[in-house]
This record gives structure tokens, C-alpha cells and sequence, in this order.
């Protein structure tokens, strides 16, 4: 059903049941229909009285039934399952379907995101300074000079993604002078082993930490602060606000095409002209961007 792809994924896929149900008369419960690095979905079928076997998936995945009827454990609750119902289990919950009085055919839609444990979230309320494990999906944009055996040279931005609410707006529409968080959890990173003129601002080589700031008078700033600083002040990301001086980018403010649910960073490079692109944020309906002109090392 997979066949091997040759540059970017297609926007749209098509895949005909006739191969699926071909697959699943081969005696295999289990029929893989597609693969992306977002999202994977397949068929899995279960015949009366059959024992499902499954152990627990590091992933988020949703079950729909196509038809059929039988009883679904998850998580040590336990209810009927039939035709046209949809069930939601978290990655590493334990789950199984059993007493399955007529044969089950099962959509399955498995999420190719890192659910996010730990934090404060998770409790417990802090007493003192109360250390939090904490593991989240992030995202990464880079680009990269190549040629032989080579590089001259490489920017990366890695960064958490939230969901979008209100307050970002009114963060992102009102100005105020305050410093936000730019992402989630951990701070959000921009390392380059290259200089770069990023808003018309000189970036040099080197790692920052970043955060965004409205200011009343230059507008949204992307703001770039020497890590080294931030560690001798022992901030965290939440602590955005506390932190002072860095690098000033400008950024202008537009309306996304696409709306983004989560935070979506880019950087992008005009084919014309090899050492140019942009730096594109997009959150919610918004979208934030700033030139960029890269200097790679040409020896």
C-alpha cells in the first residue's frame, strides 16, 4: 500500500480499499495505509471471539469503528464498543478489545507527536523550589549550506509549540513593553555557526535564547539574549519577563494564510538568490516575519 516517494510527500494521498481488503484476506489483522511524519492510519480487523494481543503504543491514537461489536479496556475502564462509535487512548495507556461477539473492523489513526508529561502540570503544588520532570514535543527549522564533503555553514531555531488561545492575541495586538515566552516549556533556541542579518539587525555566530516583546514605541521585536546571561540568573522560560538587554529584531505582522492551531516556525531560503530568505512565524491567524540574509563561509 506504501510505495517509496521521491521529494517532498504529496499534498494529497489516495489510497483504494480494494488493496486494503486484499491485505487483510492474507490473514493479517493488522494493514498499514498511511505514513507520514504527522500522522499514520491503518486497518485493523478482529474476528468473533479472536484474542487481541496489543500491547501499549508510545503514541496517541483514535479508533473508529467502521462495524462490528465487542467490549474495549483502556486505562482500566471498560465499555461496549459498535459500529460508528470513535474511541481516543493516550500514548502508553495499557488497552485491548475482547468479548467480541461480531467481527470488528477498525479504522486506526495513530498521532506522530511526543505527548507531553510532567511539569507543573503534573503536580505536585510547589513548596519551596519543588523540581518538575518534564518531557514535550518540539519543533526545529534549519537551513543548511551544502556542497561535497562540506558545510559553510548552518541556522537552526528549535522551539516548544502551545496551543493557540486569546491571550497570545492580545499579547501579539496590544503593546505593552512586557517580555513573553517565545514557545513553550524550555526556552525557544536560535544557533547559527554563521553570521546573519536577520530584520536588518547583524546576528553574530552563536547560540541565543529567544523571546518576543510588544513595545509601544518599535512595535513586535524578536529578542535575542545570550544564554550565559540567563544561566548566571538562573531563569527559566517562564521567567521571560525578567530578562533584559539581548539583540532587537523587528518583525512585521501580517495575516496568516493558513491559521495555525500551534505555534509554527520557519525559515525558508529564495532559490534566486541563495543566501536569502525569511524567517516566518505563524500563530493563530497571525503571521510574523523578518528578512534573513545569511553569510556563509566561503573557503
Amino acid at each position: 500500500l506504501l510505495a517509496a516517494q521521491q521529494g517532498p510527500p504529496p499534498a494529497v494521498e489516495w489510497r483504494v480499499g480494494a488493496d486494503a481488503e486484499q491485505a487483510l484476506a492474507k490473514a493479517t489483522p493488522w494493514v498499514p495505509m498511511l505514513s507520514r511524519s504527522t500522522l499514520s492510519v491503518g486497518r485493523y480487523r478482529l474476528k468473533a471471539g479472536s484474542r487481541d494481543g496489543q500491547s501499549p503504543h508510545d503514541r496517541d491514537e483514535v479508533y473508529f469503528v467502521v462495524s462490528g461489536k465487542g467490549s474495549f479496556t483502556a486505562a482500566g475502564e471498560t465499555r461496549e464498543l459498535r459500529g460508528g462509535d470513535l474511541v481516543f487512548v493516550a500514548g502508553k495507556a495499557t488497552h485491548h478489545f475482547h468479548d467480541i461477539t461480531e467481527d470488528l473492523d477498525l479504522l486506526v489513526m495513530f498521532s506522530d507527536a511526543v505527548p507531553t508529561t510532567g511539569g507543573m502540570i503534573a503536580g505536585p503544588k510547589p513548596t519551596e523550589q519543588t523540581p518538575y520532570p518534564e518531557t514535550s514535543a518540539r519543533g526545529s527549522t534549519r537551513i543548511f549550506y551544502w556542497f561535497g564533503p562540506d558545510s559553510a555553514g548552518q541556522v537552526a531555531i528549535d522551539f516548544g509549540r502551545p496551543r493557540w488561545n486569546g491571550r497570545y492575541g492580545t499579547f501579539l495586538g496590544q503593546p505593552s513593553g512586557r517580555r513573553w515566552r517565545f514557545g513553550e516549556n524550555f526556552w525557544t533556541t536560535l544557533d547559527t555557526n554563521m553570521a546573519l542579518t536577520l530584520g536588518g539587525v547583524e546576528v553574530p555566530v552563536g547560540g541565543y535564547y529567544c523571546v518576543l516583546q510588544n513595545d509601544p514605541e518599535h512595535g513586535l521585536q524578536l529578542v535575542l539574549l545570550d544564554p550565559d546571561v540567563v544561566r548566571a540568573q538562573r531563569l527559566d522560560a517562564y521567567e521571560a519577563n525578567k530578562t533584559t538587554g539581548g539583540i532587537l529584531v523587528p518583525l512585521q505582522k501580517g495575516e496568516a494564510k493558513v491559521p495555525a492551531g500551534r505555534l509554527e516556525v520557519e525559515l525558508t531560503v529564495d532559490r534566486e538568490r541563495r543566501d536569502t530568505g525569511r524567517m516566518r512565524v505563524r500563530f493563530g491567524s497571525n503571521e510574523l516575519t523578518a528578512a534573513l540574509r545569511m553569510h556563509p563561509h566561503r573557503g
